[in-house]
């Protein structure tokens, strides 16, 4: 009986080993298409920045994902995109880089809510050993024309600054990695946190998609090993759950990971359908004679809409 599991427990470490073989696999085909589909989509940009309002339509008709975090006030600057895109920055050939790795610019023409005309925002994949990797970012600030304009209601300024406070306390220590202490000892940290719980208690508040921008994913920050407790292990669980949401309490937009990939997987490839699938009317259907279409109704095939067409959804890559 040991000696048989044993043997399965071999099986299932060289299942493990495979699993990883089929993984490498997999992101060495998606660094080789992304490699090659990038001319392409340079070539596409072209084209479609003659288009007007592609990209508000875009956005405006884009994934739930999205559209789920679009205020009204947010909607009004997003129509002033000009121009998007998204690229796999870390790919250095069709062999080697991450591909992972996503950098987006958007591109805005003069409007009343912002100074900046483009906004560059770029997510590091994180590999780690014990799980999926994940995405991580600085908060970029947007510089608004005045307080009144800031749809985020200070929530990015106030991310921007915890995360130079927290560079500058690297500096000073001479360390990679900031002790959540002492993370929570900053006053940029105090003052985002009551910001936040501020925001989050008003009833007018609307958060904004532009948070976004804001967003940090898994912050670098050590967490002191706590001793042994001789095998209370549900009481070690539940404290270090209580110290991931002590690191994501002032995570400003805690969905961005997701947010980010759905942008890049599909409203990004995608863009063509979601615009072809706002549009009301196609070129020509006012010249189409109603009354033979009535008369060969019976005959005529099913139409399939731009949204039945549209195909699957690709699988997230972690």
């Amino acid at each position: 009986m040991s000696s048989s599991l044993e043997d399965v427990g071999a099986v299932f470490e060289s299942l493990g080993d495979l699993e990883k073989d089929f993984a490498q696999v997999e992101l060495d085909a998606l660094r080789n298409k992304e490699y090659s589909l990038k001319p392409l989509y340079t070539k596409r940009k072209a084209l479609l920045d003659r288009v007007p309002d592609f990209w508000p339509t875009v956005f405006g008709n884009g994934p739930e994902e999205v559209q789920q975090f679009l205020s009204p006030d947010d909607l009004a600057l997003i129509s002033c995109i000009k121009s998007f895109t998204v690229d796999r920055h870390q790919i250095e050939s069709a062999t080697k880089g991450e591909p992972r790795s996503l950098r987006f610019t958007f591109e805005f023409a003069e409007n009343e809510f912002i100074e900046d005309k483009q906004l560059v925002k770029e997510f590091e994949y994180k590999p780690r050993e014990d799980g999926p990797g994940s995405l991580v970012s600085k908060p970029i600030p947007i510089k608004w024309k005045n307080k009144k304009k800031d749809f985020t209601h200070g929530l990015l300024d106030g991310a921007v600054e915890l995360h130079s406070a927290e560079e500058a306390l690297k500096l000073k220590n001479g360390k990679e990695q900031v002790e959540l202490v002492d993370r929570e000892a900053l006053w940029q940290h105090e003052k985002l946190r009551d910001k936040m719980v501020k925001l989050d208690e008003s009833d007018e508040h609307e958060p904004s998609f532009f948070n976004w921008f804001g967003f940090r994913g898994a912050v670098n920050t050590a967490v002191p090993k706590k001793p042994a407790d001789n095998g209370a292990n549900g009481a070690d669980d539940e404290d270090d759950d209580e110290e991931v949401d002590q690191m994501l309490e002032v995570e400003i937009f805690p969905a961005g990971e997701e947010v980010a990939i759905v942008l890049a997987e599909e409203l990004w490839t995608d863009a063509m359908d979601y615009f072809m699938s706002a549009q009301d009317d196609f070129p020509g259907a006012d010249e189409l004679d109603m009354d033979d279409e009535e008369e060969d109704e019976e005959d005529a095939p099913e139409l399939v809409t731009a949204e039945e067409a549209r195909p699957n959804k690709r699988q997230r890559k972690n």
